[in-house]
């Protein structure tokens, strides 16, 4: 069903906004950075540092799906770029595994109408309520509604809005402003290493999967819900936004804060926590964090 701005006012005001959900992938490279450094004014080249230029250019997509009440559903689909289209079982019994991330293979590191499948009955369905709304763009590749028909629990009450193609920059709140969110804090994980010069390869399959499972489990902090909710207010489908402070000015302003393990450089702020923690305290060591402090 094609959808409009009154149309999912509608479903948020009836439904309320815990049952209408946006969805989508969003591609990364192995190696993100700022895209900004210093030099003398009037410089004619300018030089920058990277891990590994390939990395640069290959990537891998996430699909997070998020709730019109600022909720950041779990798990988060990863798909990594696989030659042989799938994860091999020597691969499956060594690599990091984390329980907020459900990870697939393609060639191209993208959705294919499989993973779709997959999507909706391991990720979507066993993690929602019936009745429920999903927002989605019009990629033929994962709007079939015939494929949601045939997969859809009996019983659940569910109904599939279509974004107009040409206008997810618009009304898709995940476009208009959750993804670039998620793409600055990634961003902020490259520049540490370069500067710090540490010696970890976000672009292995393992740091991967630990990086966004950090990040997810970053996001899901009670602290954003009105971060998130804004998301859907500027796409106009909200009538009221709340005050809010993205994970990027919470996490990363720390100050000259030690960190609270071992009185290192602090990293980051925990969004969860509260605490200040070094690089090796939070991304070796895998700092996955429930405990909320307001």
């Amino acid at each position: 069903m094609q959808m409009s701005s009154c149309k999912v006012l509608f479903h948020t005001s009836n439904l309320g906004p815990a049952c209408v959900y946006n969805t989508d992938q969003s591609g990364f490279n192995l190696e993100i950075h700022s895209g900004k450094t210093l030099d003398i004014q009037g410089a004619r080249h300018i030089e920058a540092t990277a891990q590994s230029i390939t990395c640069m250019t290959l990537s891998y997509t996430i699909q997070p799906t998020i709730s019109a009440s600022g909720k950041l559903l779990s798990p988060l689909m990863v798909i990594l770029k696989e030659s042989s289209e799938r994860l091999g079982p020597q691969v499956q019994s060594t690599m990091f595994v984390a329980k907020n991330i459900y990870v697939m293979a393609s060639k191209s590191g993208k959705v294919s109408k499989e993973i779709v499948k997959i999507w909706f009955t391991s990720v979507f369905y066993p993690n929602i309520q019936s009745p429920a709304t999903l927002i989605l763009d019009s990629l033929s590749t994962q709007n079939n509604e015939e494929l949601l028909q045939q997969v859809r629990p009996e019983g659940m009450e569910f109904e599939l809005l279509t974004i107009p193609p040409g206008t997810t920059s618009i009304i898709q709140p995940l476009d208009v402003f959750f993804f670039r969110q998620w793409k600055n804090f990634v961003r902020k994980f490259s520049d540490f290493i370069i500067m710090e010069d540490i010696e970890v390869q976000l672009g292995q399959r393992d740091n991967i999967l630990r990086l966004q499972s950090l990040v997810h489990n970053q996001f899901s902090s009670p602290r954003y819900e009105a971060m998130i909710s804004y998301a859907w207010f500027k796409c106009g489908y909200l009538e009221h936004r709340q005050p809010f402070i993205n994970p990027v000015e919470f996490c990363f302003n720390a100050g000259h804060n030690p960190c609270c393990i071992c009185g290192g450089k602090n990293f980051i702020r925990c969004s969860w926590c509260m605490n200040f923690i070094c690089f090796v305290h939070f991304f070796t060591d895998y700092h996955y964090c429930n405990n909320f402090v307001h």
